[in-house]
């Protein structure tokens, strides 16, 4: 093998492979781009019959119980695919593990938040009847979800994939608790958002080391093979029981 040929395999063990970040990109884009695309059209529906696209009026007017039904499934298909929920939740391991850890840290942070949020600030209270109905078809996925990705994260060796699915089984589990009408299921929403994050940092820190031009040289996220990683994170001062 040439130099020319050792090098560019060294950057691809380095770097990771372009076209897979490039796949991971467009899964993000597309399934973000359809799930809006519904979302949009509820909003035109909205607007057509209210006549304004303020929240508070939105939330007083009365829909039939067909419309709410078309609104919540519209709703329903942009939320989904920021909590994820299964089957639509293929773009966040590989978003995840493609990212580098500020990317990750902002994944963990705010889109998978957002959908459970949409549906805990518009759906439920805007669409009553609807959701009633519904509750039983999102105990379905949701609770397929939790299973299915447990059971996937517990056969992963790769630590960012670890976090990625574990992150999905989580949301899932708040996604139940919202449509059961649990009342503490905003303490899961909150706590996950500070827990994922230290989760992508921790994982980064560990994994990942700074280069001289600002980007990140990935070292092993192979858990097996992850060893000494109180030699590379900070140290913890050591405080004596009184």
């Amino acid at each position: 093998m040439t130099r020319a040929d050792d090098g560019s395999s060294g950057r691809s063990r380095v770097w990771g492979s372009r076209q897979r970040k490039i796949k991971a990109a467009y899964q993000f884009f597309l399934y973000t781009l359809l799930g809006s695309v519904f979302m949009l059209l509820a909003i035109l529906l909205i607007l057509f019959q209210t006549g304004t696209a303020d929240l508070q009026i939105s939330l007083t007017t009365e829909f039939s119980e067909r419309r709410q039904i078309f609104l919540w499934i519209a709703s329903f298909a942009a939320f989904a695919v920021k909590v994820p929920m299964v089957p639509v939740h293929i773009w966040l391991p590989e978003a995840h593990v493609e990212a580098p850890t500020a990317g990750s840290v902002i994944l963990a942070g705010i889109p998978s938040k957002l959908g459970t949020h949409g549906f805990l600030r518009f759906s439920i209270p805007m669409f009553p009847e609807a959701t009633l109905c519904s509750t039983p078809f999102i105990y379905t996925p949701s609770a397929i979800a939790i299973i299915y990705t447990s059971l996937t994260t517990s056969r992963q060796i790769d630590l960012k994939k670890i976090i990625a699915y574990s992150s999905v089984a989580h949301m899932n589990l708040v996604t139940i608790g919202m449509f059961s009408r649990a009342a503490a299921v905003r303490s899961p929403i909150f706590s996950y958002g500070h827990t994922g994050q230290g989760q992508n940092m921790c994982a980064g820190r560990a994994t990942h080391q700074p280069t001289s031009n600002g980007g990140e040289n990935i070292a092993c996220r192979n858990k097996s093979l992850i060893q000494g990683v109180s030699k590379t994170l900070p140290s913890v001062p050591k405080t004596k029981a009184p």
